[in-house]
């Protein structure tokens, strides 16, 4: 072959070396996601894909193996159990895990709580979790924060909040076969947003009721490709807003995932900037169940205990810091 030719040749190979590797980091890469955002988000200004490690604080005693969500009130850290648990709310050490302190609902019995936020007075506790598409008795726990600050009772009362979905018209069991469970929600503009737990099609849709007792339908207001199952939610004091969830890709433990959204209109959450978060494999995170943001944007996660072969491990409280993906 003459020299010209080789030369022409060697750098044909070269190149198509090096169309090749552009195409598998494209393909590798988290962030590559981001020249498709069709797939991860509607709507959005801004879709980023991009991973983050929670580092461990405690393992969680066994009483709250099942916890599903966090809150912070005046720097105490709460959280509860899910359905089947008794209707208490447990404040944890921030360092150990270890429960400092627990209130009982004399007036409720815990059928599926799923998350907890409040307000500026009140704490809420959604009883709406829903894994057979068939509840007609989805409601919300009201209780306000003097009751729960009270030293002298472990005691408290609720006031309720029912509601229905205004587009749901079937109610045959369907164990998580259904758009209608539900296991996140948050407090805004004096409204309480729900975002369900779409089995079919692993979306997210947002609700809004009102934050005071009584019977509603409620308001639909928008729906998300979240490409996962949403398990919490919360909003800190700047309005920076995190949905926590879990994705089955196959494997035998979940991968864990959460969606930061911010720069949104009004009610509108899913307008904005939207950040997927990887957080790694329920293996070693747990099933992620509760999450609480703060002000710094540091966010803290608990993950009810999972079983891997014959060992049970138990529930943990992670921490997360998200402030340069905001």
């Amino acid at each position: 072959m003459p020299a010209r030719k080789r030369i022409f040749f060697l750098i044909s190979c070269l190149a198509f070396v090096c169309m090749s590797f552009v195409q598998v980091k494209a393909q590798t890469d988290p962030k590559a996601l981001n020249s498709r955002p069709e797939e991860i988000s509607n709507n959005s200004l801004i879709s980023e894909h991009v991973r983050c490690k929670p580092y461990l604080i405690a393992r969680l005693p066994g009483i709250i193996n099942e916890t599903s969500g966090l809150i912070f009130i005046n720097g105490q850290l709460w959280t509860i159990n899910d359905g089947g648990n008794p209707p208490n709310l447990y404040q944890i050490d921030t360092a150990t895990g270890k429960i400092l302190q627990k209130h009982t609902v004399s007036n409720a019995v815990n059928t599926d709580w799923e998350s907890i936020t409040q307000d500026d007075s009140s704490v809420y506790i959604g009883d709406f979790g829903n894994n057979y598409g068939n509840r007609k008795d989805l409601h919300i726990l009201k209780i306000t924060k003097n009751d729960l600050s009270n030293h002298h009772t472990d005691t408290i009362d609720a006031s309720y909040i029912f509601f229905s979905y205004p587009d749901q018209n079937d109610f045959r069991s369907a164990l998580n076969k259904n758009n209608f469970d539900c296991e996140a929600f948050l407090c805004h503009n004096d409204s309480l947003h729900l975002f369900t737990k779409d089995w079919l099609d692993l979306k997210t849709r947002h609700y809004s009721i009102p934050a005071q007792p009584g019977s509603y339908q409620a308001s639909y207001i928008e729906q998300f490709q979240a490409d996962g199952l949403i398990t919490d939610a919360s909003i800190n004091e700047h309005g920076n807003i995190v949905l926590l969830g879990y994705k089955n890709t196959g494997g035998r433990f979940w991968d864990c995932f959460c969606w930061l959204l911010a720069s949104y209109s009004d009610n509108h959450f899913f307008d904005g900037k939207t950040t997927r978060v990887e957080l790694g494999s329920a293996l070693h995170l747990g099933q992620s169940e509760g999450i609480v943001l703060t002000a710094d944007k540091t966010a803290w996660l608990s993950s009810e205990s999972i079983r891997v072969g014959c060992m049970l491990r138990p529930a943990k409280l992670f921490g997360i810091n998200l402030s340069k993906y905001f």
